[in-house]
């Protein structure tokens, strides 16, 4: 996502500056901010706005858009954001004030424990590495990576820079890695050493031709795949650098027009799908693991024609072409346990296909409802039960029972936007069965907690120890 912003801006001499929670803010306030809107020519009355706001936090230091959120591993009441301020924050919102009266306040305020400056442009992607998320990555639209220690303060300990612009990062899903896509197309992969914290640099691959847009670790970790604006999809084998599946618009079967903006691979790694601009997916074929082994030992070879693996029976072959959507697929989720897929795109509709028999069409929800304008993200809640979460351009977040087709939950608390003039409303989120916590084109991150079956929510946490 690009962003139009002002880097003209005096350079920040410092790399990360921590913030004692307690330190208080001086709020000024303006003498002519309080004066009543105007009534019109024929005597009516003010309008009036009425602002619904169903958080139990929020924070709101960035100031702009935020454009990235992740959630820490192992503490869920730790949260990494990066925006159009040029910077990130390692947040929680769960210090519950020493203030008495201050502690009764809802939404309560979420308070910063670092914030993590040195970048020149927006901060586009943000993510927490390794198991136990000791370190923590950036990248901006200035092309520039940092990583931060959190046994030091969360200061950075590296950087590096090689591209243009940074589109996404994701984590490695077990070790100390993550991958990054350019807006030139190329697809680069570090590890971080967990002593000293420095970035190693393991493979660059540049097949794309185009900017990538998206890009997902397979669950166990051996295979990255990749999309891009030149609608090609790729499935790298990171330690040999090689692609074992790899298919382009030049198979005429696979092209979507305008390009590839959004991929998801199955639990068990067997399939990929991924959406494009028109509002149409593909679903294809990955290699199994003895595939990719094969593949590694057999690196030197060429492929085979059409791009697909040196085995896996029906890897890089195209299982099933859909066209639910009329516009662009923006989002793609498989359930951890069931064999369901969502899909979420700029027409409003999110479709559940049954990813056992084929892919049809299983419910389409939000028909009579639902986002009333572009949904940003779909992902399955990880727990038993067949819940799905979505937030769109219209300023909501929702939670659907995908088996009934029904909408349980809706909340409401950022601006809505509009997806023709490029406003963002609710740009994504991180969840867990009791939690979700949003990135908002207003500048704010709302915290909205889910109550259980069993009438319980998110529990609050003292501050003891936050890093």
């Amino acid at each position: 996502m690009s962003a139009n912003v002002n880097t003209d801006r005096p350079e920040d001499p410092e790399e990360a500056t921590i913030i004692n929670p307690d330190e208080a803010e001086e709020v000024v306030e303006d003498a002519d901010s309080d004066v009543p809107m105007d009534s019109d020519s024929d005597g009516d009355e003010p309008m009036e706005v009425s602002l619904v706001n169903d958080a139990k936090a929020y924070f709101d230091k960035h100031g702009e858009s935020i454009f990235s959120i992740a959630a820490h591993p192992t503490n869920k009441s730790i949260f990494l954001t990066g925006g159009g301020d040029d910077a990130a924050y390692v947040w929680t919102p769960d210090q519950v004030p020493t203030d008495p009266e201050e502690a009764k306040i809802i939404p309560r305020e979420g308070k910063a424990i670092a914030r993590l400056t040195g970048h020149k442009d927006s901060v586009s992607a943000a993510a927490f590495l390794g198991k136990t998320g000791q370190f923590a990555v950036t990248g901006g639209l200035d092309g520039k990576l940092q990583v931060y220690d959190a046994a030091q303060n969360w200061r950075v300990v590296d950087e590096a820079q090689e591209v243009q612009e940074v589109n996404w990062i994701s984590a490695h899903p077990s070790e100390v890695a993550f991958a990054l896509g350019a807006n030139d197309g190329s697809v680069w992969v570090y590890s971080v050493d967990t002593g000293a914290g420095k970035l190693t640099f393991k493979q660059v691959f540049t097949s794309h031709t185009a900017s990538c847009t998206a890009g997902v670790w397979t669950s166990d970790g051996k295979l990255l795949v990749t999309v891009s604006e030149d609608g090609s999809f790729y499935a790298w084998d990171v330690d040999a650098g090689r692609s074992v599946v790899a298919l382009t618009a030049a198979d005429q079967r696979f092209a979507i027009e305008g390009g590839l903006y959004s991929v998801a691979v199955s639990p068990s790694g067997s399939v990929a799908v991924v959406g494009g601009a028109t509002g149409e997916m593909r679903v294809v074929g990955m290699p199994t693991s003895q595939a990719a082994a094969g593949a590694r030992r057999t690196a030197g070879r060429p492929q085979a024609g059409g791009g697909g693996s040196t085995g896996g029976g029906q890897a890089g072959q195209i299982l099933a072409a859909l066209h639910t959507h009329t516009e662009s697929v923006e989002s793609l989720s498989f359930h951890p346990t069931q064999p369901l897929l969502a899909s979420g795109g700029v027409d409003g509709k999110i479709v559940i296909y049954d990813a056992g028999r084929g892919y049809p069409v299983r419910k389409t929800l939000g028909e009579e409802g639902g986002h009333h304008e572009a949904v940003v993200k779909v992902e399955f809640v990880k727990a038993d039960g067949w819940f799905l979460t979505s937030c769109g351009v219209d300023g909501t977040v929702r939670r659907w029972d995908v088996r009934a087709g029904t909408e349980l939950s809706c909340w409401r608390g950022h601006l809505g936007g509009n997806a023709a003039e490029g406003e963002g409303g609710v740009l994504g989120f991180v969840q867990t069965p009791e939690r979700i916590v949003t990135a908002g084109d207003d500048g704010v991150a709302l915290v909205f907690e889910v109550v259980s079956s069993g009438g319980t929510v998110a529990p609050t946490i003292t501050g003891a120890d936050l890093r």
